[in-house]
C-alpha cells in the first residue's frame, strides 16, 4: 500500500470513526445484510420467472403457466419477511449503536478539563449530541444496508440484460454516463454546506439556551430584541444553507427523472424494432423492461446516497472534535492521607490561564491547619477564585509553578476522583440539578439512606420549608432550582455539603446574593458545616468573615496581608479600606483615605 493510499483510508477511518460503534451488533448487521443480498438476487430471479411465465403464455402452456406463478408468488413471500429484515436489522443497530455513542460523549465530556468545556457553549455541544447524532441515525438506518443492496441488483441485472441483448441495453443506457457526471458535480458542494448548516444550528441553539437559562436578565435588562435579532440572523443562515441544500438537491431531480425514463423509452423503442427484425421476442422485451428499472433504480440512488454519505460524514466530524478532546489526566494511584501534616500548603504558586498572558495569581505561599477557617478576601480579579479552581483540579499546574500540596501530597501527583471526594464546594449560586428537592441532597453521597438526607436537611436549616412544600422531599426543583428562593437553594446546597462530609470545606461567596434574612439562616447553616472541617471561604460582605481564624488579603495575585479581623483592622491597610468602604459613615470617624 502505498503512502497516499495509506493517507486515504486514515482519513477515510477518521471520517468514519462511528463504524466501530457498530461492532457489538455485528451479528444483527451480518442478518440484515444476508437478507440485503436475498431480497437482491429475489430481485433479478423474479426477471426469469417474468420471461418463461411471458413464453409460456404466448405458447398457451397453461399448465406452466400455473407453476411458474406459484414459483412467482412464493418468491414475492419470501421477499417480504427479507424486505423485513432488511430494514429491522439497520433500525435496531441504529438505535443501539447511536446509544452507545450518545453515552460515549456525555461519559467523555464529563472528563473534559473545565478549560475545555468553557470554551464551548453548550448550545453547540447539545446540537452535536442531537442533531449531528440524528443524521448519523438516520444514515445507518435508511441508508446503510443500500450499499450492499444496490451494486449486487445493479451487477445482477446488467449481466441478465447483456445475455438478453447487449445491442438494447448499450443503446438504453446512453444517457446514464452523462447524468453520473453531472449528478456528482451538482452533489460535490453539498459536504460543506451541510456543514455550515449544522454548525450555524448549533448556534442558534446556544442563543435559544442563552435565553432560556437568562429570561430574568433578559427581561429586566430588556434583552429580548437582542437576543431576539441574534437569533434570527443565525438562523437565516441556517436556513440558507439549507435552502442552498435543498436548491442542489432539487437540481438532480431532473437528471434523475433522465436517467429513470430515458432507458426505459429507448428499450421500448428499440425493443420493438428488435422483434420486427426477429432479433428479439416479446418476452425478451417485457423481461428486459423490468430489469432496467433494477440497473436504472441504483443509479439512480448514487446522488442521494452520496448526498447522506457527505451529511455524515460533516456529522460524524463534528462529533468527533468533542470526542478527540484530551480528556483530564487521571493518576492511577490512591494517595494515603498524612493527617498529621496541614490539609492545605501553598508553595510560591503561580498560575496563568493562557500561555503568554499575565499571571492570575503570582506568589502564593502559606498553609492552612486543620479545623481553620480561612477568608480570602480582595478587590475582583485578585485571583480567589483561581485558587478554588486549583484546589478542584480544574486546571493543571504545570512545571515551575510553584505547588499545592493537599495532606502533604502534591496536587499533580492525586488521582482527581480522589482529590474531589476530599473537598466540598460551596458556591454563591448553587447549581441544583433538574429533579427531586431529596435527589439533590442525596448527590452528596452514593447510596445514602433517607434517614440521612432528612438529618442533614435539619442541620441545614432546611427541614422545615421542604415539609411545608406540596409534595415535602419529592418537589420537582425547576430548571436549576428556579422553583426555590436563593435562600432556599443554598440551604439544600450546604445539606448537600454535610452530606459528603469531606474534610475540607470550600465557601466560595455563599451569602453574597441573599438578602439580610436568608442571609443569617444560611450562615447558621454554615457555622454547623464548617465545625471540625478545615474551610477555605472567600468573602463578598467582610462581616461575615470576623470569626475567621486568618483573613488573607490578596491583590494583584499575592497575599499582601494576613491576620485576623482585629490585627488587620489595626493595620489601617488594604483590608481595613475594603472593610469601611462597607460602611460609608466609619471613614471620616476612623480618619482613612481612599485610595
Amino acid at each position: 500500500m502505498t503512502k497516499n493510499q495509506k493517507t486515504k483510508l486514515q482519513r477515510w477511518k477518521s471520517d468514519f470513526w462511528m463504524i466501530a460503534y457498530l461492532k457489538p451488533y455485528r451479528g444483527w448487521i451480518i442478518i440484515g445484510i444476508l437478507s440485503t443480498l436475498t431480497i437482491a438476487c429475489l430481485e433479478i430471479g423474479i426477471g426469469l420467472f417474468i420471461e418463461q411465465l411471458t413464453d409460456y403464455a404466448v405458447a398457451g402452456d397453461y399448465e406452466h403457466v400455473l407453476k411458474t406463478s406459484g414459483w412467482l408468488l412464493l418468491s414475492i413471500l419470501i421477499g417480504f419477511a427479507g424486505k423485513y429484515l432488511m430494514e429491522y436489522t439497520p433500525a435496531r443497530t441504529s438505535a443501539l449503536a447511536t446509544k452507545d455513542i450518545r453515552n460515549r460523549i456525555v461519559q467523555h465530556i464529563g472528563k473534559l478539563p473545565i478549560s475545555s468545556i468553557e470554551k464551548q457553549h453548550s448550545g453547540d455541544i447539545v446540537s452535536r449530541i442531537t442533531n449531528d447524532l440524528h443524521i448519523i441515525d438516520e444514515f445507518i438506518k435508511k441508508q446503510f444496508m443500500k450499499w450492499f443492496y444496490q451494486p449486487v441488483v445493479f451487477f445482477g441485472a446488467f449481466i441478465y440484460l447483456l445475455t438478453i441483448n447487449w445491442k438494447l441495453l448499450v443503446f438504453s443506457i446512453l444517457l446514464i454516463p452523462f447524468g453520473m457526471v453531472v449528478s456528482h458535480w451538482v452533489a460535490k458542494p453539498l459536504e460543506k454546506l451541510a456543514d455550515e448548516a449544522q454548525l450555524h444550528m448549533g448556534k442558534t441553539n446556544a442563543v435559544l439556551q442563552d435565553t432560556l437559562g437568562g429570561i430574568a436578565l433578559v427581561k429586566a435588562y430588556q434583552l429580548q430584541d437582542n437576543f431576539l435579532g441574534s437569533y434570527r440572523s443565525f438562523l437565516h443562515m441556517e436556513i440558507q444553507k439549507k435552502l442552498q441544500m435543498e436548491k442542489r438537491e432539487l437540481l438532480i431531480l431532473p437528471i434523475m427523472f433522465s436517467i429513470m425514463y430515458s432507458p426505459i423509452i429507448f428499450s421500448i423503442v428499440f425493443g420493438s424494432y428488435l422483434i420486427s427484425t426477429g432479433s428479439l421476442d416479446a418476452a425478451g422485451l417485457v423481461v428486459f423492461v423490468y430489469l432496467i428499472f433494477l440497473v436504472i433504480e441504483p443509479i439512480s440512488e448514487i446522488p442521494d446516497m452520496i448526498t447522506q454519505l457527505f451529511a455524515v460524514k460533516g456529522a460524524s466530524k463534528r462529533i468527533a472534535e468533542v470526542l478527540n478532546q484530551p480528556v483530564e489526566q487521571q493518576r492511577d494511584v490512591q494517595m494515603k492521607v498524612n493527617s498529621k501534616v496541614d490539609p492545605i500548603q501553598f508553595n510560591h504558586v503561580r498560575f496563568s490561564y493562557q500561555e503568554g498572558t499575565a499571571p492570575v495569581i503570582k506568589d502564593l505561599h502559606g498553609s492552612v491547619h486543620e479545623g481553620e477557617t480561612i477568608a480570602l478576601v480582595g478587590a475582583s480579579g485578585g485571583g480567589k477564585s483561581t485558587i478554588f479552581k486549583l484546589l478542584c483540579g480544574f486546571y493543571p499546574m504545570k512545571t515551575g509553578e510553584g505547588d499545592i500540596t493537599i495532606f502533604g501530597q502534591s496536587i499533580r501527583d492525586w488521582n482527581l476522583d480522589q482529590l474531589r471526594s476530599s473537598l466540598s464546594l460551596v458556591t454563591q449560586d448553587s447549581y441544583l440539578f433538574a429533579g427531586s428537592i431529596y435527589d439533590n441532597i442525596a448527590y452528596g453521597r452514593e447510596g445514602a439512606t433517607k434517614e440521612e438526607v432528612i438529618e442533614v436537611a435539619k442541620i441545614a436549616n432546611a427541614h422545615s420549608f421542604i415539609l411545608d412544600l406540596p409534595e415535602g422531599y419529592q418537589t420537582e426543583v425547576g430548571e436549576r432550582g428556579a422553583g426555590l428562593s436563593g435562600g432556599q437553594r443554598q440551604r439544600i446546597a450546604i445539606a448537600r455539603a454535610l452530606l459528603k462530609d469531606a474534610p475540607i470545606l470550600l465557601l466560595d461567596e455563599p451569602t453574597s446574593a441573599l438578602d439580610t434574612e436568608s442571609e443569617l439562616v444560611v450562615q447558621e447553616a454554615l457555622t454547623t458545616l464548617m465545625k471540625e472541617r478545615t474551610t477555605l471561604v472567600i468573602a463578598h460582605r467582610l462581616t461575615t468573615i470576623q470569626n475567621a481564624d486568618q483573613i488573607w488579603v490578596l491583590d494583584d495575585g499575592k497575599v499582601v496581608e494576613a491576620g485576623n479581623h482585629t490585627s488587620l483592622l489595626e493595620q489601617k491597610g488594604l483590608y481595613a479600606r475594603l472593610y469601611y468602604k462597607q460602611f460609608e459613615d466609619a471613614y471620616l470617624d476612623k480618619g482613612l483615605v481612599r485610595q
